[in-house]
């Protein structure tokens, strides 16, 4: 839902929103990683002294996990840096459907970074009703992230916004102002 935005715009205009750099994170275990074919693993391991000795399984360099640098939680996050290098190379080496192999008995939490575009049309997305079809007031068709909040487990009906000043008068006269009241106040400014 926070990306909501993005999504919409995505499915607009059928481009992809792209992740933010991988050299960001205090946890080499928690950031996104690309692939030699130009795609991103993510990678969620909170507990990166849990997982690494695991990881380096993965990516086959299990001198990495006998480096004193990387020897305990704390000396990961104090070396951060060329924790994140390395891995950076070992998944730049390998495309993504390789790394969804080797990854697949990893029991750290990982996930295959989909762009806006995909995750549009992901199974899940659209088996859980995250997007919903809209209309704008000439009736074109859009679609629109789902508000996170549902009711009876079904997310609320979408209705398009009001155009620029769409209810004014309805508004004025529900407030006891006749028509001759409402000209004065547009002659006047003070409504459009």
């Amino acid at each position: 839902w926070a990306m909501g935005q993005a999504l919409a715009l995505s499915d607009r205009l059928g481009m992809p929103w792209k992740p933010g750099p991988a050299d960001q994170s205090m946890n080499p275990l928690v950031a996104n990683y690309e692939t030699s074919d130009g795609r991103w693993i993510a990678l969620t391991c909170l507990q990166a002294g849990v997982y690494w000795g695991s990881m380096c399984e993965v990516i086959e360099r299990l001198d990495l996990a006998v480096d004193e640098r990387f020897a305990r939680h704390a000396d990961l996050v104090a070396n951060c840096t060329p924790a994140m290098h390395e891995l950076s190379a070992a998944f730049a080496a390998r495309p993504l459907a390789e790394w969804i192999e080797r990854l697949a008995n990893f029991t750290g939490q990982w996930a295959v970074v989909q762009d806006s575009v995909e995750v549009i049309s992901d199974p899940q997305t659209v088996a859980n009703g995250y997007l919903q079809e809209c209309y704008s007031a000439e009736g074109t068709a859009f679609r629109l992230v789902a508000a996170p909040v549902q009711y009876n487990g079904s997310p609320a009906v979408p209705t398009r916004a009001p155009q620029f000043n769409e209810h004014c008068e309805e508004i004025l006269g529900e407030i006891g102002l006749d028509m001759d009241a409402i000209i004065q106040l547009k002659i006047d400014g003070v409504v459009a």
